[in-house]
């Protein structure tokens, strides 16, 4: 499997090891090629969609693998607008493309001007380094 290294622009990371990248009025979330990095394949993509505004933190989906499930969690206060249908086809597009194409679900911010609740590209680098895996 070919692995993108590629990121979006415009895009900011959670302590959480999610992103989102911004287009316009429109953020795209994935999950960290940091924390997909031992991921080998993905069996199944479960959404928890709502229709109404959910806060930060709230679970949209959870990726599911052979050996664990990684939630995916709102990086801001935001509304759920959908979910990547490339998906459907190749839900290990996530882990082939982890910040760009592999995007999970796309969201309409409550508020614009969020961006300082998240990390920076170099920040998240730092915060990464920092972690002990065991």
């Amino acid at each position: 499997m070919k692995l993108s290294t590629i990121s979006r622009p415009r895009i900011n990371f959670t302590q959480s090891h999610e992103w989102i990248a911004w287009n316009g009025s429109v953020g795209f979330v994935g999950v960290s090629a940091y924390r997909l990095k031992e991921v080998k394949k993905i069996t199944d993509i479960k959404y928890f969609p709502s229709k109404s505004t959910v806060e930060r933190g709230t679970l949209i989906a959870e990726i599911h693998t052979a050996e664990e499930i990684i939630p995916v969690l709102a990086p801001v206060a935001c509304k759920f607008l959908g979910q990547n249908q490339q998906l459907k086809q190749n839900p290990n597009l996530i882990i082939e493309s982890p910040q760009d194409n592999g995007w999970v679900f796309f969201v309409s911010p409550v508020k614009f001007g969020t961006q300082e609740l998240l990390l920076s590209p170099e920040a998240y680098k730092k915060f990464t380094q920092t972690i002990v895996t065991v």
